[in-house]
């Protein structure tokens, strides 16, 4: 008898726990060959769907029975043609490489004129179905019905999010632990301009590509890439370079002390290894400025512009509002030593705080006078 390799193939989980469509398919397989004097060797199986033309990298099943049938030089046999793919191209692929297969429905006599019509009959059928599908779901979702991921609760679908991002987290800081040591040697090498400076993330990529090492994504490496690895491994490059949440919490720490700093002032007594950089400067001393912003009710009404005199304008506000009556020179001893005290600067913001708080008042009052004369006109039609 000859021998030949066996393929059997559902589509769905369900299909393939209870076994009835593989155990179905075998059996006609057995049967076949029994009749036309074939013995299975070997069996392969796949739990997916038959359509699209990437078939080999979606069932391992299905890649390993060709390629012993292949090596072996074995007829490949499934059940039915749609079991083997529901894919014009793909069927027409193997017959144009030789793989020769049989189809126990068709008999180990059906030319290629004939699969071809069936592959394409099975595509249209697979197309039929899903149209099928499609407007049932269609019609359902119309009445109310959920599926899938939206039949949890909001809690539920924040918690699976949740773990998802998680164990993508864990995946790529394994996969880039396990290219610490490339990347370590990429930052220990010259760059162009010899030791006078590091090499830069750029050149460390190159350096890594020639050398075949796969990315995190498995591609080849770039200079961002290599960034937000190395950020991942907790590797500081360049040399000295501090991590932006200590530099963040360092900023916040002096502006606290000093509102009124300047980006060049910070600079200068940052006290870090790393020196932070003047657009860095301008950027972290913002956040901190917004922030003290965000806090003043004050300051949203007047929509005072950020600088380093937001502190100080807030500061001003918060006096006037418990010392509504203080004059300017009382307002300028109330402030803190080394702030920014220009009599006329100070007075104008003064005007500025009191005639919101004054607008207010007038607005409440006014409201008030119309309410009142409402009433009043109800009053005389009575």
């Amino acid at each position: 008898m000859q021998s030949a390799i066996g393929y059997v193939r559902v589509s769905t989980r369900e299909q393939g726990r209870s076994g009835l469509g593989l155990a179905a398919q075998r059996h006609d397989i057995e049967t076949f060959g029994l009749r036309e004097g074939f013995t299975v060797k070997n069996w392969y199986q796949d739990i997916q769907t038959g359509a699209g033309k990437d078939a080999l990298l979606m069932r391992p099943g299905l890649a390993a029975a060709l390629k012993e049938a292949r090596a072996a030089r074995y007829p490949l046999m499934v059940s039915r043609l749609d079991r083997l793919s529901r894919n014009v191209h793909f069927i027409s692929g193997l017959m144009e490489h030789k793989v020769h297969f049989i189809v126990a429905a068709f008999g180990k006599d059906c030319d290629n004129f004939i699969l071809h019509i069936y592959a394409s009959l099975a595509e249209q059928e697979r197309k039929m179905i899903s149209d099928r599908i499609k407007a049932a779901l269609k019609i359902a979702k119309s009445k109310g019905r959920k599926f899938g991921f939206e039949k949890y609760s909001k809690a539920e679908r924040r918690r699976i999010t949740s773990l998802g991002h998680s164990a993508l987290q864990k995946i790529f800081t394994e996969r880039a632990e396990a290219r610490r040591l490339h990347i370590e040697w990429a930052f220990r090498q010259a760059s162009v301009h010899g030791g006078a400076r590091p090499i830069s993330y750029s050149a460390a990529a190159e350096k890594l590509n020639a050398r075949n090492v796969e990315s995190m994504l498995g591609g080849r490496w770039s200079g961002s890439t290599l960034i937000r690895a190395a950020r991942r491994l907790g590797l500081c490059y360049p040399p000295g370079m501090v991590p932006q949440e200590v530099v963040r919490a360092r900023v916040r720490k002096i502006w606290k002390e000093n509102p009124e700093i300047t980006a060049q002032q910070l600079i200068a007594n940052a006290g870090l290894d790393h020196p932070i950089g003047l657009e860095n400067s301008y950027k972290l001393l913002k956040e901190c400025r917004l922030a003290a912003a965000k806090r003043s009710s004050v300051h949203r009404q007047r929509n005072w512009k950020i600088d380093p005199l937001t502190y100080t304008r807030i500061r001003i506000s918060v006096i006037i509002k418990r010392h509504p009556k203080f004059t300017v020179q009382q307002v300028i001893e109330k402030l803190e030593p080394g702030r920014f005290r220009w009599p006329q600067w100070v007075q104008q913001i003064m005007k500025e705080c009191r005639s919101g708080s004054f607008k207010r008042k007038n607005e409440r009052a006014n409201r008030r006078r119309v309410l009142a004369s409402a009433v009043r006109r109800k009053l005389k039609k009575r």
